[in-house]
């Protein structure tokens, strides 16, 4: 692990020598501090890198983490890699090239964020701008430990900027338990909140006082502090700038770029290779679904399951996932999904349209779960507002556990294909029983035990410092 924070210091001081042209020749541990961090032009090209550094994680490895692991999403290709394979039948293992992959890009940007941090409170520059691109760090390391904390439970946490190879080494990087890392994460966020500018920020792809406050109204859900959660979600209600789009398609295609439901996105550009790669993910290796007779990947694609768990008349069904290809031999019945699948591009891994990491639906229904689990007859009206925008009836049941598998159903059929079903399971105690059911119910002897709630930590980590101790159960 320390070697993996020494590469970490080593390619952030790389990064940030490439950011001027006419740095003088310096030792290599003071060029961050003598030479950039500086001006408020250093800092926001700064957070450019923190942004590209976690989009990484979103570009592709959440999605096996998150979707091929639950009832939502399988491979339907021969020839997946073994890592792949891994999440698809739950037998993950510690060598899993995407759970090191992921692992490296949380931390990866946590400790690009904990440089600038570090960095800015010296700096000569307008207060507000320093407190803004503050509170933007402070949110992003804040997102990427709770991806971590979530997805391996106990984390390396640490707020030291590195300078030299003795430094990384005298660190004490060993995993904390997951209370602490929350206390982090929630703290952090309500530093970005008390930072931030409270007006309505029109770049969607930009941290704002919405998106924080989403974000720490999910991470109160998470741990089930539902008085906290319903406060914060119902503040960005009353915010007032977001509201839900008449169009659900309209949120997955290519000109999908800050619409009033988005409250945090990752931006993506076709043609300069700054693009994604979700029209290969999502869709089957066939030719006739895409354009230019390009085809998919077959990696992440809807189960039976899903296509199964829409209500009759719900619009989503025909904006998020698809079953017939018109190929060269006719129609072919092969499932496929289409949100952020990008059918004017000839490049399935050069799409334009933006990953919504955050969206107003979503605080709609983690408020209703929140009024919910606290008893309130108002959960409904939240509920019922996402119903209404898929063309479906109210739901009118008012006792707790109907309107809790209420919630649950809408969210998944709400958010197929957003990184969400996986962590929703676990959230709600629920991922044994209905990921266990769904492998049954498919003759299948996968299943998900106690242990496997939690990703392995990465066996090459523990290779570099055997003071890390693996997740039980691996």
């Amino acid at each position: 692990m320390k070697k993996y924070w020494l590469s970490i210091c080593i390619a952030c001081t790389l990064l940030v020598s490439a950011c001027s042209n006419f740095l003088e020749l310096e030792p290599e541990n003071q060029i961050n501090q003598n030479n950039f961090y500086k001006t408020e032009k250093d800092f926001e090209t700064s957070m450019v890198g923190i942004y590209a550094t976690l989009k990484n994680l979103y570009a592709r490895d959440i999605f096996f983490i998150t979707e091929l692991t639950t009832d939502n999403a399988e491979i339907s290709i021969p020839t997946s890699s073994l890592a792949e394979v891994e999440f698809d039948e739950m037998t993950l293992t510690a060598t899993n090239t995407i759970i090191q992959s992921a692992w490296n890009s949380a931390l990866f940007t946590v400790s690009r964020c904990n440089v600038l941090l570090n960095r800015i409170n010296e700096a000569a520059i307008d207060e507000i701008a320093k407190n803004r691109i503050a509170a933007e760090a402070r949110f992003m390391r804040a997102l990427s430990y709770f991806f971590l904390v979530q997805a391996f439970g106990n984390t390396p946490v640490t707020d030291a900027e590195f300078n030299s190879p003795a430094q990384v080494f005298a660190a004490d990087i060993t995993l904390k338990p997951s209370e602490e890392v929350y206390q982090l994460i929630i703290s952090d966020l309500l530093t970005a909140e008390s930072q931030i500018p409270i007006n309505l920020n029109p770049n969607k792809g930009q941290v704002s006082i919405g998106a924080i406050k989403t974000l720490l109204g999910k991470v109160y859900l998470t741990q089930h502090n539902y008085m906290d959660a319903a406060a914060k979600l119902k503040e960005v209600i009353d915010l007032g700038h977001y509201s839900l789009v008449d169009n659900y398609k309209s949120l997955f295609q290519p000109s999908n770029e800050n619409l009033a439901e988005s409250i945090f996105e990752f931006k993506y550009t076709s043609g300069v290779n700054l693009g994604n790669s979700y029209s290969s993910l999502f869709t089957p290796a066939i030719i006739g679904l895409l354009p230019d007779r390009q085809s998919g990947s077959g990696r992440i694609n809807p189960t039976l399951s899903l296509m199964q768990a829409y209500e009759s008349g719900d619009v989503r069904m025909s904006a998020s996932v698809g079953d017939s290809i018109l190929t060269d031999v006719g129609m072919v019945y092969s499932r496929y999904g289409l949100k952020f699948v990008d059918m004017t591009t000839n490049n399935p891994l050069d799409g334009s349209a933006n990953f919504t990491v955050l969206r107003y639906a979503d605080v709609l229904l983690m408020y209703a779960e929140a009024l919910n689990e606290q008893g309130s007859a108002d959960a409904n009206t939240y509920l019922n507002l996402v119903r209404s925008r898929a063309g479906l009836n109210s739901f009118e049941k008012n006792d707790t556990e109907a309107l809790r598998q209420a919630i649950a159903q809408e969210r998944r059929v709400e958010f197929v294909f957003e990184a969400q079903r996986w962590f929703d399971l676990k959230r709600t105690g629920k991922a044994q029983e209905v990921i266990n059911a769904y492998y049954a119910q498919k003759g299948l002897k996968f299943s998900v035990e106690d242990h496997e709630l939690l990703l392995p930590i990465p066996r090459r980590e523990i290779e570099i410092n055997p003071k890390l101790q693996q997740n039980p159960g691996y």
